[in-house]
């Protein structure tokens, strides 16, 4: 992390000023404030009616005894109303604020290459979901909850500390037969007590801020394992590995477990601090302001007020001891949220490492490949000459050996990969469609799975059925408003179909396609070139691993491996370029 966590706070805020939720949060605020400050005059009021009642009490006066007992029914009912108040408002505060957290997490997540980029950002970008879902409401729900707190500890401290002093001069000692009274005494008292709490508490729980990080990545990696079996249990079957499964399982809960008995040890010894400190808060007020009361100078009601006081002041002080690791624990969670940040932001930042492939537009509207070279995790790849063009309404084929980098070039072409020499000259991104060997489909209908990226709502339903007709899917024309999950309903090929289906209807001017039709037989392939041939004057580019020209390819281009050249160094993932 670049900066501390100040550093960070002001970046949130200065992020915050430009949301439209803004508004609404100050608001909020504004208004929790205004209760916390009448929640206070409320607090000296009932601070002033305690030294009243035990002043009644101690005369033993009934008629003063039961109109104090009737005021307290008052100001009970008014710091009731007040602190439902409070309660609703934080959380309030808590829903708008993971609002604008979560949306502005997934905008700065889900735009133009980004999602793929992350995965190639190390521990700083992992796991995304269960930071922008968990930790994001975990972060609102921790800085609300704090925030309040400290704000009503402030302002207790303010409102009590005057108070505390006045009431300090009914402290007296007697020394050499005089009654002495130390100005602030109890104030002094309140200050040490708390500060000797807080510098303990500090030191005891250091060790709970990476602790907490630790245990929230650790839960991360068991969660991915668990969705990544649900999503692949169908092989995970097949290949009877749910033993192997498992173990994998397994280990990672036990890093879990791990994490957790680490944090349980930090508690315990947190805790041996902040028991042991309340319980003293219990008596220390009474000691300390006793000689007061055991020379006559102050009544038992003078004595409870100076004690309610005490601790109104020691509680605002304490207010770290307290909260210290509800702060470790947001700490933890904000710097992974941040880091989060800082990953997504760092992946439009050139780095300035040599060896990267640079990408432009074509202004005659081809695909040209000048010196160009592709490399790869264990080598490089090249065409047969440094130079290739593929012009508008061409079909080429470009085939390689398993290896040979045709998937990665497919990921170069889409501008997710950028490590290699040359340029290369694309169409507008907007004129092509990229069709992968394993097709996407969104959550939701069919016919919103047709449409994507756009609206369900954006193509007829005629021109739909039109296109799954062409593809061999014709069964499917009727279930365009079924809601459900395509990659697992349809068959791999039914699957591959249907990606082409999505082309006809978006009718770009480009088609590339990395083995899009390796699950096809013959007469499924057929068919499916036969629809694009609907498309005219389109462009197709098709990776593949075999030549197989028919009738369909003007001509072929090979891609092959070469070794890898001796201190070349690519370009990271997600550098610009």
């Amino acid at each position: 992390m670049p900066f501390g966590i100040f550093g960070h706070v002001r970046q949130v805020v200065g992020r915050m000023a430009g949301s439209p939720d803004r508004r609404a949060l100050f608001w909020l605020v504004v208004a929790l404030v205004v209760v916390i400050v009448s929640n206070m005059g409320g607090q000296l009021w009932l601070n002033d009616w305690q030294g009243q009642f035990y002043d009644a009490l101690e005369r033993r006066d009934w008629p003063g005894f039961v109109t104090q007992s009737l005021n307290f029914l008052k100001i009970a009912g008014t710091l009731l109303v007040l602190v439902v108040a409070q309660t609703w408002l934080t959380e309030m505060i808590k829903i708008r604020l993971r609002s604008w957290l979560t949306e502005n997490l997934l905008d700065d997540w889900l735009v133009s290459k980004r999602t793929y980029l992350l995965t190639f950002a190390g521990e700083s970008g992992a796991n995304p979901d269960q930071r922008i879902h968990e930790d994001a409401r975990h972060f609102a729900e921790l800085t609300a909850d704090l925030g309040a707190s400290l704000l009503q500890a402030t302002l207790l401290l303010v409102s009590f500390v005057g108070v505390l002093w006045v009431l300090s001069e009914q402290v007296k000692f007697e020394i050499g037969g005089k009654l002495v009274a130390i100005p602030g005494y109890m104030v002094w008292c309140a200050v040490g007590f708390a500060l000797a709490g807080s510098t303990l508490t500090w030191w005891v729980g250091r060790p709970m801020v990476e602790d907490n990080a630790a245990r929230y990545a650790r839960e991360a990696e068991m969660r991915f394992a668990l969705v990544r079996i649900g999503e692949s249990a169908e092989g995970i079957t097949l290949y009877g590995g749910e033993a192997d499964e498992r173990r994998t399982v397994a280990m990672l809960f036990d890093n879990v477990v791990k994490a957790m008995r680490r944090l349980a040890d930090d508690l315990a010894r947190l805790t041996w601090v902040t028991s042991g400190y309340g319980w003293l808060a219990l008596v220390v007020p009474v000691i300390v302001a006793s000689p007061g009361y055991f020379v006559g100078a102050m009544s038992l009601g003078g004595l409870m007020m100076v004690v309610n006081s005490f601790n109104q002041v020691q509680s605002s002080l304490r207010w770290f001891v307290d909260n210290f690791s509800r702060l470790a624990d947001w700490r933890a969670t904000f710097v992974r949220i941040e880091a989060l940040h800082e990953a997504l932001a760092s992946l439009d930042r050139p780095n300035g490492v040599h060896g990267h492939i640079d990408f432009v537009v074509d202004p005659d509207d081809g695909l040209v490949f000048d010196d160009f070279e592709l490399a790869l995790p264990s080598g490089r790849a090249a065409f047969e000459k440094p130079s290739l063009g593929i012009t508008a309404g061409e079909r080429v084929q470009i085939f390689g050996e398993p290896s040979a980098g045709k998937s990665t070039l497919f990921l170069a072409l889409a501008g997710l990969w950028s490590r290699g020499n040359g340029t290369i000259r694309l169409p507008p991104r907007d004129r092509i469609a990229f069709v992968p060997e394993r097709p996407y489909f969104p959550l939701g209908s069919l016919r919103e799975a047709l449409a994507y990226p756009e609206q369900g709502d954006s193509f007829e339903s005629r021109a739909m059925e039109t296109a799954l007709d062409a593809v061999g899917l014709r069964r499917l024309a009727s279930c365009l408003d079924d809601v459900e999950r395509w990659d697992k309903r349809l068959s791999t090929d039914e699957q591959q179909m249907l990606a082409f289906a999505r082309v006809l209807i978006h009718k770009p001017a480009w088609i590339i396609m990395d083995d899009a039709t390796s699950d096809l037989d013959i007469t499924q392939t057929r068919r499916i070139f036969e629809a694009i041939d609907m498309l005219a004057g389109v462009t197709v580019v098709s990776l593949t691993r075999s030549e197989d020209l028919g009738d369909f390819f003007h001509r072929s281009v090979r891609l092959g491996r070469r070794p890898r050249i001796s201190g070349w160094r690519a370009r990271p993932v997600g550098a610009q370029g």
